[in-house]
């Protein structure tokens, strides 16, 4: 097949080659290992690629009759260049190590961001798009915990866990990848415009879809394929049994990797994933510890700060240690738990008048004792000491 490429790099033939019919990760694959290149590639004859690369007749007719649009490519990029989105291909130094390990590894990525050396040291961590407050927290503390060891964080920037990993992450300055299922131009979930940006600058967002590719269900599928092979290990915090976090384990076992889970409240839709998991043999997680030894036992990690350590031996102290509080802020933690509980509740349980009471929590809040949740629910934040009862 003949194509007239502008000649400003080679991928322009990577994206046309990305582009032909019947022509995934594998099929690329052989197409290079027989041709050598994208170019040479897209110029062979059906007779040609059925010798030399060894694909059916099917496919290689269909190969070899594609006509890909050239206006397309060029405006993909130009829209790459302004987005400084790099294609990093299979056959590139810097593309993942460990992702080429995999059965089927994406022949192109189109990143935003950069890959590094450190990121061979890369933990996943997944779950449901609607978690309960204990998911949230479970992963908030583990994700935490891998971070000060130095541990990439890896995850697909959808709803509820995911999120939950990526912006404990960025918070605490540490590297993490996200795995979208959709073009790298498209953002998926919106909210997540500006966490998307925050990752390109300590990490990298990726994607093998081209741009303009719309989050279909399919991809998804693909997606999770992509984000167990990055990793050494696999994180299911909370799942139903039908959710693609148990697809990316399922993944995770293929590519032989190692798979953790969070145990849950039974009573709880949420447990039922992380449960079978653990009765198949995953590894249970009660912190980022069981991980690290797990994982990289031989890995450093960042001292603790004293605030943590000092929160460590205080787990189940009811005692509030509130020094340092007013008043009026010692009775509003008195109030609250580590549940949520509605503004009213604690406005009408005070007698307090709800202007002062919502300076009050904004300060609290502030300081990070406490948190609040859609709805104007308020609770204590297990981040913080204050007499708050937390899980080991």
């Amino acid at each position: 097949m003949e194509l007239h490429s502008d000649r400003r790099d080679d991928r322009f033939h990577w994206l046309a080659l990305e582009r032909l019919p019947r022509a995934g990760p594998l099929t690329i694959a052989r197409l290079i290992e027989a041709f050598g290149s994208p170019q040479r590639a897209l110029e062979a004859s059906a007779d040609e690629i059925i010798l030399r690369a060894r694909l059916k007749s099917r496919t290689a007719y269909a190969v070899a009759a594609c006509r890909v649009d050239s206006d397309e490519i060029r405006k993909d990029m130009d829209l790459l260049d302004k987005m400084g989105v790099r294609v990093i291909t299979r056959w590139d130094a810097e593309y993942p190590i460990r992702l080429k390990e995999i059965y089927d590894p994406p022949a192109l990525l189109f990143v935003r961001g950069q890959f590094a050396e450190e990121d061979a040291r890369c933990c996943a961590v997944v779950g449901t798009r609607t978690p309960t407050r204990y998911g949230i927290e479970m992963t908030e503390r583990i994700t935490r915990g891998l971070v000060a060891a130095n541990i990439t964080i890896a995850s697909g920037l959808a709803r509820g866990i995911d999120t939950a990993c990526h912006k404990t992450a960025v918070k605490a300055e540490g590297r993490t990848i996200g795995v979208l299922g959709c073009g790298v131009d498209v953002v998926y979930p919106r909210e997540n415009a500006r966490l998307m940006d925050e990752m390109a600058s300590l990490g990298a967002v990726v994607t093998e879809f081209r741009p303009g590719t719309v989050p279909h269900p399919t991809n998804f599928y693909r997606r999770n394929r992509i984000i167990s092979g990055l990793s050494q290990g696999v994180l299911v915090v909370e799942s139903g049994l039908r959710s693609g976090s148990l697809i990316t384990a399922r993944h995770a076992l293929d590519q032989n990797r190692d798979v953790f889970a969070v145990p849950g409240n039974v009573m709880s839709a949420g447990s039922s994933g992380p449960h079978w998991l653990l009765k198949q043999g995953a590894g249970l997680v009660e912190s980022a510890e069981d991980i690290i030894e797990a994982l990289y036992p031989t890995v450093s990690r960042t001292p603790q700060p004293v605030r943590e350590k000092a929160q460590q031996t205080n787990l189940f102290d009811g005692a509030a240690d509130q020094a340092d509080l007013s008043e009026a802020e010692a009775l509003i933690m008195g109030v609250l738990d580590l549940e949520p509980v509605p503004f009213d509740v604690i406005c009408e349980s005070l007698g307090m008048e709800a202007g002062k009471l919502s300076g009050l929590l904004l300060e609290l809040e502030l300081n990070g004792l406490v948190r609040q949740y859609p709805g104007k629910f308020f609770s204590r934040s297990s981040d913080t000491n204050g007499g708050v009862s937390t899980l080991p």
